[in-house]
């Protein structure tokens, strides 16, 4: 899994260190709105995109990641030194081993091009630098000699390390690096699309940004015969929803939809327990929107061709806060039992969110995001479950409490 994060000169994020994000599989990110939680989210697509091979509109949009002019990606704090190149890496445990992955991107501000240009980048097995390239060229650590002469010549918009993934020499964490961060997507679903009414404007397998496929990564993971979606228990999922009897995935039908309603050929059904046995089922078109939110959040923790890393921007978005709480619980609990491992971060406005959150569990991480308040810049830390914390807690203060108290952090300044 990822376990740092470093960027600079990105949006608001001027400079985080390794020392600022210290990841686990799970990490909430709270804080006002314009604070910057996006922005960190967006870094990893960022990467994502240059980890494979090139760095344009095209594939940011794919990752969830919002497309933007140079002027506007590079930070432009007023109190703040000026870069002329966003650089981003990360650190990660894979298989035993310790292997980093660094870039730094460019693209004139005067003059910008549809697609960034690399300036450095570097992939490294715990010291020792595999791939590597600076504006002078490409190198390449022992045993990647053999590679063809061209990639000493290779175009400044195009990636170095996609292009070796495949070499002996970078098999076992470096392959799984490269893997988790070309897969990673910003998840930020919207009630249209996941009614069905709406095509997603990012679709991918197997589901998309903002919600599309919904109803089709459902049914492939739904067993109605044994009670299961993935590994969990129907039931589980019910007790969630308390207005809903059962649910599954038919075709869009007039019996079920207006014909005046443009809908996508498959569609989740909900059976509502308390309506008459012959008129009580909805499509996810008529039913609570907040229904499709917690099969969405649910299937992408538990479907086996979910991305190993992702993130979702939002994650409380239609739910009422206890709701928003209990599904908080039952997504940590998928995350932390996947295998293969997984790996996701969330945003998050909801103060209830952190009391699904069980903080002792080191693999749980919560994080304030603030703005500076003489320069602008974002500032991220961890919040620990510290003396203090526990005392407040067991004096009927919980972590909601807390943060809507401001003695958490990561509340506007208003």
């Amino acid at each position: 899994m990822l376990t740092n994060v470093h960027v600079a000169g990105y949006k608001t994020l001027h400079e985080l260190t390794d020392a600022d994000l210290e990841l686990g599989l799970v990490n909430v990110l709270i804080g006002a709105n314009g604070s910057g939680k996006s922005n960190l989210l967006e870094v990893l697509g960022l990467l994502g995109a240059a980890a494979n091979g090139r760095v344009d509109d095209q594939e940011l949009l794919r990752r969830g990641v919002r497309p933007g002019a140079p002027a506007l990606y590079k930070t432009s704090l007023q109190g703040e030194r000026f870069r002329p190149t966003i650089s981003l890496g990360v650190k990660a445990e894979c298989q035993g081993e310790q292997v980093s992955y660094d870039v730094s991107l460019d693209n004139p501000i005067d003059t910008p091009r549809p697609t960034w240009q690399y300036r450095t980048e570097k992939l490294l097995r715990g010291d020792k630098q595999i791939v590597g390239r600076s504006p002078n060229g490409a190198s390449f650590s022992a045993g990647l000699e053999q590679l063809s002469s061209s990639f000493q010549n290779l175009k400044s918009d195009a990636g170095l390390a996609v292009l070796v993934k495949a070499h002996p020499n970078l098999a076992g964490a470096p392959f799984e690096l490269l893997d988790w961060l070309q897969n990673y997507m910003v998840f930020s679903p919207t009630t249209p699309v996941l009614r069905g009414i709406q095509p997603d404007a990012s679709q991918s397998d197997p589901i998309g940004v903002f919600g599309g496929r919904l109803a089709e990564a459902v049914k492939e993971i739904l067993n109605p015969y044994d009670r299961t979606l993935g590994r969990m228990d129907l039931d589980e999922i019910l007790e969630l929803l308390d207005w809903v009897e059962d649910f599954n995935i038919s075709e869009a039908s007039k019996q079920l939809i207006s014909p005046s309603v443009p809908t996508v050929r498959n569609v989740v059904r909900f059976k509502d327990r308390w309506m008459r046995e012959s008129r009580n089922l909805l499509s996810g078109y008529d039913a609570s929107e907040g229904a499709l939110y917690v099969l969405f959040m649910l299937t992408l923790a538990l479907h086996p061709r979910a991305p190993r890393l992702f993130a979702i921007d939002n994650f409380d978005q239609a739910m009422h806060p206890r709701l928003a709480r209990a599904v908080t619980r039952a997504f940590c609990a998928q995350i932390l039992q996947a295998s293969p491992p997984r790996q996701a971060l969330i945003t998050t406005h909801n103060p209830l969110v952190l009391d699904g959150l069980n903080l002792r569990d080191e693999r749980i991480r919560l994080f304030a995001v603030e703005r500076d308040a003489s320069s602008g810049a974002t500032r991220v830390y961890r919040i620990l479950v510290s003396e203090n914390v526990l005392k407040a807690s067991q004096e009927g203060l919980s972590l909601s409490n807390l943060w809507v108290m401001g003695r958490l952090g990561g509340v506007p300044n208003i």
